[in-house]
């Protein structure tokens, strides 16, 4: 049983298609007349891209993952010395440490006894002592916890604070059209694009910020042009592109209707399971689950004999990925509702 989607979803037998189809034009014709080949697909994926982000397809550009969409920003964007960047408690750990790499320094934000984004607080936040950044990771790696990030982009755009979004869980499984400053992803998760390809997202308004850097070769007459120069794998990118519009043919909203019904499902078989707590908002969406040990149980231990002994797939997350995480979680992560024996399978598994 997999439940691994919230890690890697599994790429169609479509998208590994026009992957190896585009290694195999390569081949024939050499990588520079293949890329020359496949620009109008390329473009329509930027397209498609904006409007899964709310933005100008203009201002899509395609990065190797969502952590290396994050680095380019920070490469990008001129920031003060000194400058804070402000996050909730599920931040997603790993960012942290890229900004404090950057010379950014994170800074707390106020949330509720839920861990969501407390409203009131930041827009006194935002009046009264603005950070330099606000960075929101709009639905949490390790529980289903989503934040308001719909809500802020209207509140930071007031204030003239630039407000970036992690959307590695949500793009593909959640409502991402918010129009944020900028939007970092991956492609290998709930989209099932192939590893090692990602997108960042910037919002038109944004596109003036970024610092005015155009590489000797580099064709196009804006900034965004510039970020998007470099050496890359085009089929990969292909490969995405093609998930991204099986995405869209499919149906945004019939997607995130059937996630949200397989998490409201596992749900509720999980809930009051004996030795395991929920630790998902009380009015969580989506398909991504936290369990959190009661019995005293390894997490990492129990994810192996998960695997081991009834072929279920889990991710043991650990305290590294947010400071609100003290202790191990388990993580549940269908990619549809589980059938009856599946079910029948995790309960007795679990228990």
């Amino acid at each position: 049983m997999d439940l691994l989607t919230a890690a890697h979803g599994s790429p169609s037998p479509e998208t590994v298609d026009a992957v190896v189809a585009h290694l195999r034009l390569e081949q024939r014709i050499g990588s520079n007349a293949a890329l020359a080949d496949v620009t109008d697909v390329l473009e329509q994926a930027y397209a498609d891209l904006g409007e899964l982000f709310g933005v100008d397809g203009a201002g899509v550009v395609m990065v190797d993952s969502g952590t290396h969409g994050l680095r380019t920003l920070l490469a990008s964007w001129p920031f003060p010395a000194g400058a804070t960047a402000a996050v909730t408690p599920s931040e997603f750990g790993p960012n942290l440490d890229v900004f404090t790499f950057a010379g950014l320094t994170p800074v707390g934000l106020q949330v509720d006894e839920h861990g969501v984004l407390d409203l009131d607080a930041f827009a006194r936040r935002l009046r009264t002592n603005p950070p330099d950044l606000v960075h929101l990771t709009h639905l949490a790696s390790h529980r289903g916890l989503v934040q308001p990030v719909h809500e802020a982009v209207t509140m930071c755009r007031a204030a003239g604070v630039p407000l970036w979004v992690d959307a590695a869980q949500s793009f593909g499984h959640l409502d991402t059209a918010f129009g944020a400053d900028a939007v970092c992803a991956p492609a290998r998760k709930w989209m099932h694009g192939p590893r090692g390809a990602g997108v960042v997202a910037l919002h038109e308004t944004a596109w003036s910020r970024l610092r005015p850097f155009r590489p000797r070769h580099a064709t196009g007459d804006g900034p965004i042009d510039a970020l998007r120069f470099g050496e890359t794998s085009t089929a990969v990118r292909i490969g995405f592109a093609r998930a991204v519009r099986a995405h869209l043919e499919h149906g945004p909203e019939q997607v995130r209707a059937r996630l949200a019904a397989a998490g409201d499902a596992l749900r509720e078989v999980v809930r009051g399971m004996p030795g395991w707590d929920l630790v998902d908002h009380p009015a969580a969406s989506g398909a991504l689950v936290g369990l959190r040990p009661n019995h005293g149980q390894d997490v990492e231990a129990e994810h192996a004999r998960l695997a081991s002994e009834y072929g279920i797939t889990t991710t043991a997350c650990l305290p590294w990925r947010a400071a609100e995480v003290d202790e191990p979680l388990l993580r549940l992560a269908p990619s549809a509702p589980l059938t009856p024996a599946q079910t029948d399978c995790l309960r007795s598994a679990l228990g």
